[in-house]
This record gives structure tokens, sequence and C-alpha cells, in this order.
């Protein structure tokens, strides 16, 4: 006999790093994207909170850009998780900054979002030929 999926939720261990397909389906657009869009900003190059909230709004992704408060909540999410660490920048004129970098497991992460939005582009070809063949 199955467990019920309340139960099989509570019994997933989390593992930082690991991919929950179920959350990109549920969360993703909700959340606009704000995960794999800092992991990306991260990896291209380690940066502090501010620039990288100024920065969402270079990137192709539809919808709103993400508000400041939202970025940094994700950025400690993501931090707590292991897929990014910080250190304190103490530079010679203004505040110190909270440098931000990729750990391996932010990596993997965002190859992950890579393969999902990659198969999420395949079901749309796919739905499109279907639709252009119907006439």
């Amino acid at each position: 006999m199955s467990r019920p999926a309340s139960e099989e939720k509570k019994a997933r261990k989390h593992v930082p790093g690991a991919i929950d397909h179920e959350r990109f389906v549920r969360e993703g657009p909700q959340k606009r994207f704000i995960e794999p869009r800092l992991l990306y900003l991260i990896k291209k190059a380690p940066s502090y909170g501010y620039q990288l909230s100024e920065d969402m709004g270079e990137l192709p992704f539809p919808g709103p850009t993400p508000d400041s408060a939202a970025v940094y909540r994700m950025l400690r999410e993501l931090e707590k998780n292991g897929l990014v660490r910080s250190q304190w920048q103490h530079g010679e004129t203004g505040p110190s900054k909270r440098v931000y970098s990729l750990t391996a497991a932010g990596g993997e992460r965002l190859e992950a979002w890579i393969d999902a939005f990659r198969g999420r582009v395949e079901l749309l070809n796919a739905f499109i030929a279907l639709c252009e063949e119907a006439g």
C-alpha cells in the first residue's frame, strides 16, 4: 500500500542542491525565476546584493523585475542551501558589501535549471508542431 502524498513529501530528506522538479513546475513562474537568474549572474561574476538586484533587469525574462527584498530573501535561501557562499568585502570608501560566489552545488543547480528549461522548450516545440499539423 502506498503512502499518502503528504507523507511522501515529509519522508523526502532535504539535500542542499538537490533538484525538486515539482517545485520548479509549481513555483517557477510565481517566483519570477529569481533563483536561476541569481545563479547565472553570480556564476558570471561574484557580486553583492544591490548590484545583483540591478542586473536582474538586464536578463531576458518575462514579467516585472523582482524587487530587492525578494532578491535578498533568495540570496539568503541560496546560501542556507549551500548553493552560494558570501564574504564581506571592506572597501576604502562606502559601506562593506557582502559578496556572493557560486559553490559547486550552485553550479549543479544552475545546470538543472538549464535542463528544466530545455525540457520546457522541447515540450513547447512539440505542441507548436502538433498545432501546425492540425492546420
